[in-house]
């Protein structure tokens, strides 16, 4: 209990803290270049070390303490966010040196989801793991909210500086509640010195010889398209209707509570559907995109927007955890890496892709293309059949 409790309050500090940092991060280098283009700069930046150094990060983390690294990463994410509130409280400001900051969170960032990834499987069973990974989820995005709101506040009556002194804190204090917890099956690791190109190639051999890996692994990609797909669109569409930066952040908060409410109802689905849930919640994407398409009203264009980000947040959520529970504790990083390297790719391309061909295609046929797309993935469907359930 005590090990959920303090997994769970980390996640949801941190997901404060992430929240807050990243209205006022972009904010600030907006208003320090004044160009737009220096807002996807720090998004691509963000993106680059995770396809880069995943592969040789992951199989490290395979072959050393995950709790350690975890605790560690989140004391270095501590030190220099606190750097970046110093910078700028003392109005040190270059572009150049933010840039610089952002890649070396976004290098700590991918050292810790993998090895984060293996601290779950340590120190949870896999009859945990399910509501774990769901309450994270859910927990992470209401905090990641409650954080862009506070934000606003903070900029208004303190400074950007207090914000990203709040944002180091969080980590400070997760990493404390990480560090007392207790691992219930900690894996077998070794020092020394790490072969990487053999042990990559034992974690693909791994992926290709576990029934149904690979298949778990192409609905992470398909996951991923929905995320990026609709993320790039909402602005665009905001204005398509003519509402503003009001009805944009009406779509955003609809997507996001969308994953709140999926991480509250997903483990129950779970359970009672099994294999099913995973048609149910494309389905659910693919029908939502659909009336998206279709639609021509903007409080139903909210609707639709939360009922797809319900269903891709909750698809999310039951492949993180289908892919936790088919893979070896000795191998989760190598997986976890793999994963991670593929959204990266994807995300990035999706976004590049979808935010020039909408002035070509029109935002409509861009959501027609995903739903002939999840149409079909459908045809796939028995390569599932080859995953195993143990929930």
């Amino acid at each position: 209990m005590r090990n959920k409790r303090n997994y769970l309050l980390g996640i949801t500090i941190t997901g404060f803290g992430d929240g807050i940092q990243q209205i006022a991060l972009m904010w600030y280098i907006f208003h320090l270049t004044g160009e737009a283009a220096s807002i996807g700069l720090m998004i691509a930046i963000y993106y680059l070390p995770s396809m880069l150094l995943t592969p040789f990060l992951s199989v490290y983390i395979d072959h050393h303490d995950s709790k350690n690294i975890v605790v560690a990463t989140d004391a270095l994410r501590f030190l220099f966010v606190f750097v970046m509130a110093v910078l700028i409280f003392f109005h040190v400001e270059s572009a150049v040196l933010f840039y610089l900051m952002q890649f070396i969170l976004a290098i700590c960032y991918t050292i810790y989801k993998p090895a984060s990834q293996s601290f779950i499987k340590e120190s949870f069973s896999n009859q945990d793991i399910p509501l774990v990974i769901a309450n994270s989820s859910s927990l992470s995005e209401a905090a990641a909210l409650a954080g862009m709101a506070v934000s606003g506040v903070l900029l208004v009556n303190l400074s950007i500086s207090a914000s990203f002194f709040i944002n180091s804190l969080t980590f400070l204090v997760a990493a404390i509640l990480y560090f007392f917890i207790k691992r219930v099956r900690p894996k077998q690791w070794r020092g020394g010195k790490v072969h990487y190109i053999p042990e990559l190639v034992a974690g693909w051999k791994f992926i290709n010889q576990k029934a149904g890996m690979k298949f778990l692994l192409f609905l992470s990609i398909i996951n991923s398209i929905s995320i990026q797909m609709t993320t790039t669109l909402m602005l665009p569409l905001a204005h398509q209707f003519h509402g503003g930066s009001a009805l944009y952040s009406s779509f955003e908060m609809a997507f996001s509570i969308g994953g709140i409410v999926s991480g509250l109802v997903v483990t129950y689905f779970l359970k009672k559907l099994k294999r099913k849930v995973i048609l149910v919640t494309m389905a659910g994407m693919m029908i939502s995109a659909f009336l998206l398409y279709v639609n021509d009203f903007k409080i139903a264009a909210v609707i639709c927007i939360f009922i797809l980000g319900l269903f891709t947040m909750a698809h999310l959520t039951i492949v993180q955890t289908l892919i936790q529970l088919n893979t070896t504790k000795e191998y989760i990083g190598r997986v976890i890496g793999l994963r991670t390297i593929l959204a990266s790719f994807v995300k990035m391309s999706s976004a590049l892709l979808t935010g020039t061909l909408i002035s070509s295609l029109g935002i409509q046929n861009i959501l027609l293309a995903f739903v002939v797309l999840i149409l079909l993935s459908f045809l796939t469907w028995g390569n599932m059949k080859r995953v195993e359930v143990p929930v």
